[in-house]
């Protein structure tokens, strides 16, 4: 059996997901080379799970959906697994201030569907795209689409056999391979072995379809931050603040942790260190590129779980709670590592997934997950402190105290500046 042909179509039970969560959905369908050989996937806006067409009125919109499920939610790794992504985009989902180039363009084909037109501005963007790496796929539905200004940026051409008559199609095969440079041919909807080999006999690269393997749909929960943190967010690197209060304003939502730090050291990034503070993250990705990526989680959020805010709340008061305890005993690098394991705490609660799965792909470091997972090491009676302090009956505090050589004094005076602090960001 080949690797397409054990991709077969998954649409994943939804039902376990309760309908107030937010749930992020793609969709992705193989695109074999001419061997059987999976090169990537196209990715697909998914409305829902248990819908298996892509159905919208706004394609800009949608392509948004789909980087973001990609960035943020489900994930590169998880979703592409180091190979291609063929992402359908709209001429307005290119500009400048879109979040195209939060993509990894060396695994990012820009795909425009039949009827595509872009005019000077938007050719001249596309050729910047090109330039920095993206592959960009136009659809031939006829001879005349070869004509177009498009079609001289393309570094794939994909053929529509439900748009291409088939007796016309070696004349479209023909007239593609004996175009100057080389460009990647992909025959789409192929539907039975005939037409497969039909297609590569006529000289196409790829194929993609259903005879192969049928879009299949992945999901996950997805953790949303609060429209004002990230409006709050925005404006600062708007008016370039001081990187302390953009740390400051990530910090103030833990989704926003979550989501920066996943995207920092997702594969696609290429780091070759691992990112373990927000400010690394914000120095390393710069203010534009950081308000880009604000402004795609503003354009997709749509959180309905009651309990995300009070969870968030609970979360973020124990991560400054035991920053603050480690004034004088931790260094500022440290300290960070502090906030980070005190928010990230909860994440089973905010993703109702066991810790190891819910920190799997953050590349957290060592000692924070040494902390989360086994409550050991230095960040371990930190956090079974923060616990202990939530119980009503305080059990195990004292002890604890003792431990970390705290008094209840210093105890008190950090859980009273946390609360606040929180209180002051407005969450």
């Amino acid at each position: 059996m080949t690797e397409a042909q054990a991709t077969e179509a998954k649409t994943l039970d939804t039902s376990i997901f309760p309908d107030t969560e937010a749930v992020a959905f793609i969709g992705r369908q193989p695109i074999l080379d001419r061997n059987q050989q999976l090169v990537g996937y196209e990715l697909l806006f998914r409305e829902d799970g248990q819908v298996s067409t892509a159905s919208f009125s706004d394609a800009t919109h949608a392509s948004l959906v789909v980087i973001a499920a990609l960035l943020q939610d489900v994930g590169a790794d998880q979703v592409l697994g180091g190979k291609m992504g063929f992402i359908n985009v709209a001429p307005e989902s290119i500009t400048p201030h879109s979040p195209i180039e939060l993509l990894d363009p060396k695994s990012t084909v820009l795909e425009f569907g039949p009827g595509a037109v872009l005019d000077e501005a938007g050719l001249n963007r596309l050729a910047e795209l090109r330039k920095a790496g993206f592959g960009v796929a136009v659809t031939v539905d006829s001879p005349a689409v070869l004509r177009q200004p498009l079609f001289a940026q393309a570094s794939h051409a994909k053929v529509d056999l439900q748009r291409v008559p088939a007796a016309q199609l070696p004349l479209v095969a023909r007239l593609l391979t004996a175009l100057p440079g080389h460009r990647v041919l992909i025959a789409e909807k192929v539907e039975t072995p005939e037409q497969a080999a039909a297609c590569l006999e006529l000289g196409f690269t790829c194929v993609q379809g259903y005879y192969f393997a049928r879009p299949e749909t992945l999901s996950a929960r997805k953790l949303e931050p609060g429209r004002a943190a990230v409006l709050q967010a925005i404006r600062l690197l708007l008016r370039n603040a001081d990187i302390v209060d953009v740390d400051n304003a990530l910090k103030r939502d833990v989704a926003l942790s979550v989501k920066l730090l996943r995207y920092m050291n997702s594969a696609g990034m290429g780091l070759s260190t691992r990112i373990d503070s927000l400010k690394q993250a914000i120095n390393l990705l710069g203010y534009n590129k950081l308000a880009r990526w604000l402004t795609l989680l503003l354009a997709t959020a749509d959180s309905r779980d009651p309990t995300a805010q009070v969870l968030a709340r609970t979360a973020i008061t124990r991560g400054r709670m035991i920053e603050l305890l480690g004034e004088g005993r931790f260094d500022m690098a440290q300290r960070d590592n502090l906030f980070i394991a005190g928010t990230f705490s909860l994440l089973p609660a905010m993703l109702m997934r066991p810790m190891a799965d819910a920190i799997d792909d953050l590349e957290l470091p060592p000692m924070v997950a040494q902390g989360l997972l086994e409550r050991s090491g230095p960040l371990g009676p930190y956090l079974d402190l923060a616990e202990a302090c939530e119980d009503p009956s305080l059990r195990g505090v004292a002890a604890l105290c003792t431990e970390l050589g705290l008094t209840a004094k210093a105890l008190n005076l950090a859980q009273v500046q946390a609360i606040d602090w929180v209180q002051q960001l407005g969450i």
